[in-house]
């Protein structure tokens, strides 16, 4: 990591420390930077300043102290991430003292990405959101980053802290909003799927009735038909009645004049 122009470090010269493996112990007497080290690790990977820092213009170098108007920080990380390759974010600020404050702003910064053949693809904060990509790069999130990793010592009680914030840095750290969105927006989906499904069985029934409707009104001569046809039936059935009476009307005539 190097560090220029941030708290103590001087604007004109580039600190450089380099970090090992699997541990780094940082000694050194009171105010000679070694929370300023982790402050820079949190300010380069999630792009907040630290706590209580007036918005990050007491985190650079005070303009007084270097005898100038204007003095720019910048912070440089080179590491790898989640896939093993070599990354370098750049980011930079700039002080401006006035006759009645301090006025920050944040230059342009920077993420040069070295690929596995050598090759480097270099991206600018007007083309790309820094803190979405280290994100991507560590392969934790801005929570974890802020409230574990790199928790500042005035903020490292937190898990002391009454209910409500407790369980928003929970939230946070486990991305339980995230979770709660997802399932809410599933929910969402399941209800526009179910009006849709139900708006769509409304639609096949109505027509279904409409089959049917135009179904019974060509069926209904067929059905009248059917009634004049029973009908003529029926008189048939009582003339046929009537015949056999007569007929055996007539035969039993005939067996008296034999008689």
């Amino acid at each position: 990591m190097s560090i220029t122009g941030i708290r103590s470090f001087d604007p004109d010269t580039h600190q450089v420390i380099q970090f090992f493996q699997p541990l780094t112990l940082i000694l050194g007497p009171n105010g000679c930077g070694k929370t300023t080290l982790i402050e820079c690790l949190r300010y380069i990977t999630t792009g907040d300043p630290p706590p209580n820092s007036d918005r990050g213009g007491s985190f650079v170098h005070d303009p007084k102290f270097a005898g100038e108007t204007e003095v720019k920080a910048q912070v440089k990380l080179k590491f790898k991430d989640v896939l093993g390759k070599k990354v370098v974010v750049t980011r930079s600020l700039m002080v401006t003292q006035t006759a009645k404050k301090l006025t920050l702003k944040t230059l342009e910064g920077t993420i040069k990405r070295y690929g596995l053949n050598g090759e480097t693809t270099e991206v600018s904060s007007k083309c790309a959101e820094i803190d979405a990509e280290m994100i991507g790069f560590l392969g934790v999130s801005k929570a974890i980053l802020n409230h574990v990793i790199f928790c500042h010592q005035e903020e490292s009680n937190w898990p002391l802290s009454e209910g409500k914030a407790l369980k928003q840095r929970f939230d946070d750290i486990f991305a339980a909003t995230r979770y709660i969105k997802a399932l809410e927006e599933i929910r969402k989906k399941k209800n526009e799927m179910f009006h849709r499904e139900l708006e769509s069985n409304e639609s096949r029934l109505s027509a279904c009735r409409d089959i049917i409707q135009e179904l019974e009104k060509k069926l209904k001569p067929i059905s009248e038909k059917i009634i004049e046809i029973r009908s003529e039936q029926d008189k048939i059935g009582n003339l046929q009645g009537q015949l056999d009476k007569s007929l055996e009307l007539i035969k039993n005539m005939k067996k008296m004049k034999k008689i």
